[in-house]
């Protein structure tokens, strides 16, 4: 416990330095570029998610946008031909998910006569800054084999779930992935707004199609060489779940995937880096292990509470020391992305997220966790 928060303090004052990195060079002539929108009954809000879209400042005659209709039963592909985008209608209901959707969509769209030179992913639920392709096309077109751009949770003010779902965001993907650009190694990929060369995804082709797909991909580029660079500069914004009930449905997903991710891959990427010496493997592969926010909190106080039932000074000062860093990461973090006020307010519900990842926890330990990919619901 005392490593992993000691390692999270460590990133917070990398990104603290990272904040003034140069942009990439410009790229020319400009990149020809594919938006692939997956989407799964997105009939209310993908017109606002295609409309920022094409509000993003990029040449029209570089750029087309594609919504995969994927085994949807509304509207929603009726609704992207209104907006005078491309749709491609998926059926298959034995595949179901992005995965399976987004390995259709990639083979069918290089297969064309002329193929696009990258591909952008944005999730049918989020809506993206106005620099959002111009900043994909700059960083590729310098030469990143992959691109991950900030994720934020749009809808803070919501509730405390989630103010919290903010901070989680804050903190798990902008603050760390800051850091790791900053030293070098590869950010991670979230599922949306990430981007890739199409020579990138021809030599490790997206076959991915478990439970987080984005996160099983970026174990096989980095295992084949590649490294995710961050792009802070643009964004995708998501409405998170307002209710703790469908915030502990989609985290159950994800802390499930993350589970099957260490025991596939981490043995690998930590052996893969050691014996080549390659610290992005071998960081890919240890990071795994570092434990959410929740169960970190649980850790350190317990280690402060058995030091004061044992008498040992060691365990109460590497606990203390835990806690020290911890809330250094939580509090400087918060600061450093301009958190709002209602984040901070919050935070006063830790103990209730922590009592609801402990359940979770125990859920997946009893072979009860989710098996497959459900959407999650957000409200209206």
């Amino acid at each position: 416990m005392a490593l992993a928060s000691g390692y999270l303090l460590g990133l917070l004052l990398a990104a603290r330095d990272s904040t003034a990195r140069v942009p990439a060079p410009a790229a020319a002539p400009p990149l020809d570029l594919a938006v692939i929108v997956p989407a799964h009954d997105e009939e209310p809000g993908i017109g606002a998610t295609l409309e920022s879209l094409a509000a993003c400042e990029y040449p029209a005659a570089h750029r087309r946008t594609i919504v995969i209709a994927d085994n949807c039963s509304d509207g929603t592909a009726a609704r992207a031909r209104e907006l005078a985008v491309e749709v491609w209608k998926r059926t298959d209901p034995g595949h179901r998910g992005k995965g399976h959707a987004l390995a259709w969509a990639l083979e069918r769209l290089f297969a064309e006569a002329q193929p696009p030179d990258a591909v952008v992913v944005v999730d049918a639920d989020c809506t993206v800054s106005a620099n959002l392709l111009e900043a994909c096309g700059r960083h590729l077109g310098g030469g990143a084999e992959a691109i991950q751009v900030d994720y934020v949770a749009g809808n803070p003010e919501d509730s405390p779930t989630a103010a919290l779902r903010f901070a989680g965001f804050a903190l798990g993907d902008t603050v760390r992935f800051l850091g790791k650009e900053r030293l070098g190694l590869s950010c991670g990929l979230v599922g949306t707004g990430m981007a890739f060369p199409r020579v990138v995804l021809e030599r490790v082709p997206w076959t991915v199609t478990g439970l987080v797909e984005d996160g099983e991909y970026h174990m096989r580029l980095v295992q084949a060489g590649a490294r995710a660079e961050f792009v802070p500069e643009a964004w995708v914004s998501q409405a998170v779940p307002a209710s703790l009930k469908a915030s502990s449905d989609q985290q159950a997903r994800w802390e499930m995937g993350k589970a099957q991710l260490v025991r596939r891959w981490a043995p690998q990427l930590v052996g893969s880096g050691l014996r080549s010496a390659d610290s992005v493997q071998l960081h890919a592969g240890l990071e795994c292990f570092v434990p959410p926010q929740s169960v970190l909190a649980l850790g350190n106080g317990a280690g402060f509470l058995a030091g004061l039932a044992l008498r040992s000074r060691s365990l109460l000062s590497l606990s203390l020391l835990g806690i020290l860093a911890q809330a250094t990461f939580v509090l400087g973090g918060l600061r450093l992305v301009r958190a709002p006020a209602c984040v901070y307010r919050a935070l006063l519900m830790a103990p209730v997220l922590v009592a609801n990842k402990l359940c979770l926890y125990a859920r997946i330990v009893l072979g009860k966790g989710p098996s497959g990919w459900v959407r999650t619901e957000r409200g209206s």
